[in-house]
């Protein structure tokens, strides 16, 4: 709890004390101290529960450590935080379900997340859930019932099929759009796995070796621990080893209670799958009698299955995370799996979550452009804002999709959701910095509301740099300290309502996999004091080590005024302070825009318009001065600046990277 002595420096400090570029006539406003109803800016803040803070030094991140920082998200300006999937999953990053209904143990308690619940409200502070709706994990005992027993209900909550090519051709997949191999994955299921006790033989057959298997009464054993016998039955999701008996002197048997949903096969090495060590059934010869000799195979060595015929399912993200069969779209709301999350949702609704990011909502229907995502999220976003209701709120429930597209492909998704993230922003945004040009950014994202407030008049442009799926931005500017200040003056000045990503504040780099780098490189955990405290071990040995250090950390950070932190301080707190950054809507300006590029076009210039409050937004790429002659706006109420910025009459000369907020 360090951060409280230092914020209360902070917010006691003079006006002369606030670092933020030298103005004239006036210097800058002090930060405000929020009081109830004062955080205007919409701020979000996106962090990993399993890296962001530990509060019980099992390094991995948990609810408790969340709740012990929430001073520093505070005293950021922050209104929500969007957390990473809270739920049990078969992977550290949760996108992989196996229970929504639960909240993964290494967390904490429901009594934990409640608690982390309240005390964010107190402050002001809403929580977004995480709920992930195209899939779920392969651990999910609504998919392992689904691959053991077709004539189960689960089986048709997800898109299984012995011949998925012609049962789409057929028509029997409304939900798709077209057939893609590459996303159909052999199951080990259907029912070709078993669940009981078995006795195990393998004899030796020549060069080879045949399995024979019968039901069995006799106790069931544990593995062997000789170490010197050399054959194994291998089963189970995940699998499960165990080695056999000698019973004379070229056979082993072994009795198992097993529960395997995809068969068995036999081993001769506990460590290696290579040099034939793998003996299973030959193409075509899968099934195995009870009680007859079925010859193995090392060549071509198929699961050895107990019935039925190998199946597929569609996983758009791989085979870990199948994907959910909701049915014909106009339907969906009465089906199995969208009932049983909206029972979920309800659940955490009640228990007072504020709103939900929902992932990867273009696969849903893989019509991406067409009307059937729109029509299934508003279906899903009803459901949900209804139970809000129900549970005594007066306003409606916050939702925000991830829709990877360009913006226009995005903008019919606000028929079903009130907020998007606009992944253009960034796009624009990096190319902005890197080409030192900004006279055309406003027009485009004017241009790109436009077409939002075609479909839903409120939409809610939800504006970002990265996230969690993505090369940093620190990485992307090439670590540019006065790119990333700018970067985060560009997102706390634009129409929307911006998201703040973990670490991003710190200036965290990182490649993600699709840049040669790794996913876990670009979720690393916050460093609040001591880089030894820091919870790494979701990561698994992937993080940078040249950046979990004591010099870059929250508290070292807040101790040097012209840190990248104190920068996000200080815009963040503009935001909220001003009206017309807050919640204001984006014109352009009359002399700099992208029409007029001869007078600067190094210049990004618009006004922010809520109600009566007006503000001019100007930001200099370049990387030298410009002087402005700005004769027909009022130049004598800075509401922040950064880097170099100097008023004399209607000029303002703005030195390289910098920003400057008038009030109008």
């Amino acid at each position: 709890m360090f951060l409280a002595a230092v914020f209360s420096a902070v917010l006691s400090c003079q006006q002369t004390d606030i670092p933020g570029g030298e103005v004239t006539p006036e210097v800058l406003p002090d930060l405000p101290s929020y009081a109830a109803g004062e955080k205007l800016g919409h701020i979000s803040y996106q962090l990993l529960i399993y890296t962001f803070a530990d509060s019980n030094g099992d390094g991995v991140g948990d609810f408790n450590g969340i709740t012990e920082h929430l001073d520093y998200l505070h005293q950021m300006g922050v209104s929500a935080i969007w957390l990473s999937p809270a739920h049990p999953a078969d992977s550290y990053h949760g996108y992989d379900v196996t229970d929504y209904s639960a909240l993964d143990p290494k967390y904490g308690t429901e009594a934990d997340f409640k608690n982390l619940l309240d005390k964010a409200h107190a402050l002001d502070i809403k929580i977004y859930m995480d709920f992930v709706l195209n899939h779920t994990g392969k651990g999910h005992p609504w998919f392992l019932e689904a691959l053991s027993d077709p004539s189960s209900e689960k089986y048709g909550w997800y898109l299984i099929s012995a011949d998925p090519e012609a049962d789409y051709k057929a028509g029997k997949f409304p939900m798709l759009n077209g057939y893609y191999p590459g996303e159909w994955h052999t199951a080990k299921g259907g029912n070709l796995g078993y669940n009981g006790r078995l006795h195990f033989r393998v004899d030796k057959a020549g060069s080879g070796y045949t399995l024979t298997v019968n039901p069995s009464t006799e106790a069931a054993q544990a593995s062997n621990t000789d170490a010197s016998v050399k054959m194994f039955i291998y089963y189970g999701d995940p699998g499960k080893i165990a080695r056999m008996y000698p019973a004379g002197d070229s056979a082993w048997e072994i009795v198992l209670d097993i529960n395997t949903p995809w068969g068995v096969l036999v081993r001769t090495s506990d460590t290696s799958w290579d040099g034939g060590t793998k003996w299973g059934a030959p193409t075509g010869k899968n099934v195995i009698t009870m009680g007859e000799p079925l010859t193995l195979s090392t060549t071509d060595a198929q699961d050895i299955t107990f019935g039925g015929q190998t199946v597929k399912f569609q996983g758009a993200f791989g085979s870990w995370m199948p994907d959910i069969n909701y049915g014909k779209v106009e339907t969906a709301p009465t089906s199995g799996p969208f009932k049983a999350l909206v029972a979920s949702a309800t659940k955490w609704i009640g228990m007072g979550i504020d709103g939900m990011r929902l992932d990867a909502v273009k696969h849903i229907y893989s019509s991406d452009t067409g009307p059937q995502n729109p029509q299934f999220l508003k279906d899903w976003y009803d459901a949900c804002n209804a139970a809000y209701h129900n549970a005594g709120h007066s306003d409606d429930f916050y939702m925000v999709g991830e829709v990877w597209m360009d913006s226009g492909s995005v903008a019919p998704y606000y028929k079903g959701l009130p907020a998007c993230f606009e992944f253009d922003f960034w796009e624009r945004l990096k190319w902005v910095l890197q080409e030192r040009t900004g006279c055309y950014l406003a027009n485009d994202l004017i241009g790109y509301r436009a077409k939002y407030r075609g479909v839903r008049a409120n939409a809610i442009p939800a504006t970002i740099l990265t996230n969690h799926d993505e090369t940093r931005a620190a990485t992307v500017l090439n670590r540019d300290q006065a790119k990333l200040k700018q970067a985060c003056a560009f997102l706390m000045t634009a129409e929307g309502e911006p998201y703040i990503y973990q670490g991003e504040e710190l200036g965290y780099w990182g490649k993600d996999y699709d840049d040669g780098g790794s996913d876990e490189l670009v979720r690393a955990p916050i460093v609040w004091d001591k880089a030894a405290k820091a919870p790494l071990k979701p990561l698994g040995g992937k993080f940078d080590m040249g950046m979990i250090t004591d010099e870059i950390s929250v508290k070292n950070q807040l101790q040097q005024s012209e840190s990248l932190l104190w920068t996000y301080l200080q815009w963040t707190h503009a935001r909220n302070a001003c009206p017309a950054l807050a919640t204001g809507r984006m014109s352009a300006h009359s002399t700099y825009n992208n029409n007029n590029t001869s007078a600067g076009k190094a210049i990004a210039a618009w006004y922010m318009t809520s109600g009566a409050d007006k503000a001019l937004v100007l930001h200099n790429v370049a990387g030298g001065s410009v002087v402005l002659d700005l004769p027909d706006d009022k130049l004598d109420k800075p509401v922040i600046t950064l880097g170099d910025v100097k008023v004399e009459g209607t000029k303002v000369t703005m030195g390289a990277n910098s920003s400057a907020v008038f009030q109008q």
